[in-house]
């Protein structure tokens, strides 16, 4: 069960620790957020913050003590986040919304048997979206990052050491990485051009077991089916479209999104009689939501594909 209070007091550990840093050495908040993970990870403050050591100390100490859940590590981090971004007058678009997150987590638990998954994401961002699906699975083999954006690979890494989820994020240019074999791709490519988002597509084809699925936001322009269509010729018949889901414009700030699922191709795959289409309703609308989960469990208890 998640606890309130543990998600505002870690909450305030950072923003007070980022805050002080901000007044006392003027490091951007974002900076002095990550400068603050570090502290608490390794429990001690560096010399070169020595005007205000003892004051960090009494911060670390604050909260060293408490055994926080996953969900409210992310949680505290994504609102610290949000308010380091607001600071430096910055767009939000790179932080996707957790019911996104916990959305797809619900559809890999439809599309995969194998528990301990490998996920990629090669537009990882401050890691908030990944991070969302492995809180809400069971525990996940391995969590893979990528990002060519200095100061969100700093995030991103940051968030996977207070998550315990290693330091498998890199610092690089998505269409250069290279990884052994992942079970899953994940992916927000809100913002992204559509001929940058279909380059990043095809490379990481490369990256995918067979049969595996990639899940990823766009933009509605990006995936019109006529786009679709067009750039389906040039991967080869590696990736089969599995399914479209239309995101409530009030969850993406009236914009325009849609989650598209799309199935590496592989000698055990089975192209489903039925393509997963379908409208998600205001994720507030209970009633609603109930009754297309509803539906959806149905398409897939009755539809033949391939499971990983």
């Amino acid at each position: 069960m998640i606890n309130q209070t543990n998600i505002e007091t870690l909450f305030d550990y950072f923003d007070a620790s980022s805050t002080l840093l901000y007044k006392t050495y003027k490091k951007p908040y974002l900076d002095g957020l990550v400068i603050s993970v570090e502290n608490l990870m390794s429990n001690t403050v560096e010399e070169i913050y020595q005007e205000i050591k003892s004051d960090l100390v009494g911060m670390i100490r604050s909260v060293s003590e408490i055994d926080f859940q996953p969900e409210e590590i992310r949680k505290a981090f994504q609102f610290a986040c949000l308010k380091g971004f607001k600071h430096a007058n910055q767009s939000n678009q790179m932080i996707t919304p957790e019911t996104i997150g916990i959305f797809i987590q619900y559809l890999i638990s439809k599309l995969y048997d194998k528990k301990n998954l490998r996920l990629l994401d090669p537009l990882v961002g401050t890691g908030n979206l990944i991070t969302t699906v492995a809180n809400h699975m069971e525990e996940p083999e391995l969590l893979v990052g990528v990002d060519m954006d200095q100061e969100s690979y700093r995030l991103s890494s940051a968030l996977f050491d207070l998550l315990g989820y290693g330091d498998q994020v890199y610092y690089q240019d998505t269409n250069t990485f290279l990884y052994p074999v992942v079970d899953a791709i994940i992916m927000d490519a809100s913002g992204i051009e559509k001929e940058q988002v279909y380059e990043i597509m095809k490379h990481h084809e490369k990256n995918l077991v067979e049969g595996g699925f990639l899940i990823g936001v766009f933009d509605g322009e990006t995936v019109q089916p006529e786009i679709l269509v067009e750039h389906s010729q040039g991967w080869n018949g590696v990736w089969k479209l599995f399914g479209m889901i239309h995101l409530p414009q009030t969850l993406t700030k009236q914009q325009k999104k849609s989650i598209v699922v799309l199935q590496r191709d592989g000698s055990e795959v089975i192209q489903p009689n039925r393509f997963l289409l379908v409208d998600l309703p205001d994720f507030s609308n209970q009633t609603e939501m109930k009754h297309v989960i509803s539906q959806l469990n149905d398409w897939f208890t009755n539809t033949e594909f391939y499971k990983v």
